[in-house]
């Protein structure tokens, strides 16, 4: 009994279906790399202006109980008004600046640019 052989063997992944899957996977992954990126950037800036919130409280707090002067981060930390762990810079790597006036305490840094006094500016209170 001769055996037939079937012409519908599979003859495996041609090039064209090999090329249409990997572009297929590189959009995938560069939309899924936009939407991340995006999603950081802005968990960036919730959280440096959480950040500068803690601060603000801590220095007012400290301002509460001495009657004179500016407190500085490291002071906040020494003193326990502040959580040693808490961050003293923004998500970008920018130092936290208190500044004291007469009755308004406030707390900034120079956010994404790294230019202080820019529109992308972290400040608390805003």
């Amino acid at each position: 009994m001769a055996r037939s052989h079937s012409r519908s063997r599979s003859r495996g992944v041609t090039p064209v279906a090999a090329a249409v899957a990997a572009l297929a996977l590189g959009l995938s992954a560069s939309g899924l790399w936009w939407a991340e990126s995006r999603s950081a950037g802005e968990d960036a800036e919730t959280s440096s202006h959480s950040d500068a919130n803690q601060i603000q409280i801590a220095a007012q707090s400290f301002r509460a109980q001495h009657s004179e002067g500016c407190p500085t981060l490291s002071q906040l930390e020494e003193e326990h008004f502040l959580d040693r762990a808490a961050r003293g810079d923004d998500a970008w790597g920018n130092r936290f600046r208190i500044h004291c006036d007469s009755n308004k305490l406030s707390v900034s840094s120079a956010g994404p640019d790294g230019e202080a006094n820019s529109e992308d500016d972290i400040r608390a209170p805003r």
